[in-house]
């Protein structure tokens, strides 16, 4: 049987653009008149937003999104197969922050350099609440609670811990087959993060089109 692929070296259609530096990511593209938007971050793990003075950055000519304009809707940023046992935790602006670097104040202006200037220019005032930044501490029942309640379906789930879900996957029968084991070894393991590392940044271009949708650029 002469197959088409299989067993054939077949080119990259990018390959080329990506070693010669062609390649156009989404942080390249640029359609008239286009804002750039950045976003203030969290500098605390935990903490409540008490209050924001966005006066300086708005005097430069910026335009400022806080957590008071933005609606209260829940969503789960991961992508899964199963939508009936996706929870939703997350918001877009939150006024209580939950780890650092989390996302609360959206910034656009009309060059990049000038949306991070006005960016530093929000003065944020903050009720710092205690943290847990061990995994294991932050799973015993005393640990501070990070979420009050999250959204499964329609249905609204009061959080009692920090324990998102469990898991428990059995095959066969697990302590017959130690009982008949010669020799039975167990560990602990702990591994780091890992992170992709993508080539590309992290960036997203969106183009309101005539007939009201939007044209989107964004990294994969």
């Amino acid at each position: 049987m002469d197959y088409q692929l299989i067993g054939k070296v077949m080119p990259r259609k990018d390959g080329i653009a990506k070693v010669c530096g062609q390649e156009v990511y989404a942080s390249d593209v640029v359609v008239p008149n286009m804002m750039y938007g950045v976003t203030l971050r969290s500098p605390h793990p935990h903490a409540e937003i008490l209050s924001v003075d966005t006066s300086a950055a708005e005097a430069m000519g910026a335009i400022c999104i806080t957590p008071e304009e933005v609606p209260e809707f829940y969503y789960n940023e991961r992508t899964v197969s199963i939508p009936s046992q996706t929870y939703r935790d997350r918001l877009v602006l939150p006024k209580k922050v939950r780890h650092v670097g989390e996302p609360i104040i959206a910034v656009a202006a009309e060059t990049e350099e000038l949306a991070f200037k006005a960016m530093k220019a929000i003065k944020v005032e903050y009720k710092v609440l205690p943290p847990v930044m061990d995994p294991a501490k932050a799973m015993e029942p005393d640990a501070p609670a990070l979420y009050d309640h999250i959204f499964l379906g329609d249905e609204k789930i009061e959080v009692k811990n920090n324990i998102a879900c469990e898991r428990i996957i059995t095959v066969g029968d697990p302590e017959a087959g130690f009982a008949k084991a010669d020799f039975v070894l167990e560990r602990e393991y702990e591994l780091p993060r890992v992170y992709h590392n993508q080539m590309e940044t992290k960036s997203v271009v969106c183009r309101p089109e005539p007939n009201g949708g939007i044209t989107v650029w964004c990294t994969t």
